[in-house]
């Protein structure tokens, strides 16, 4: 009789165990699918901002290309602006 007692029980114990352990990996599985789903988020936001910073890039590049080729025009323009008088 007792050893059957002992028999239920550790049964018993291995049940509560892997009912616990069941618990415990699908935490951990849950957790990591909503991990993935906030660095998934995070890198499409990070993928924009990197697109508009290329795009902003892009933007000075021919404004200075821009003031390169016409640099004399916009700097004597600028002196006019501010208070220069050809004589």
């Amino acid at each position: 009789m007792q050893n059957e007692e002992k028999r239920k029980r550790i049964i018993a114990a291995f049940t509560v165990s892997g009912v616990i352990l069941i618990v415990i990996l699908f935490a951990v599985v849950i957790y990591q699918i909503v991990e993935i789903s906030v660095l998934s988020e995070r890198r499409s936001k990070l993928r924009q901002e990197y697109e508009q910073i290329l795009d902003r890039i892009e933007e000075g590049s021919e404004w200075l290309e821009n003031y390169e080729l016409n640099k004399d025009a916009i700097m004597y323009k600028l002196a006019l602006e501010n208070g220069y008088r050809p004589r």
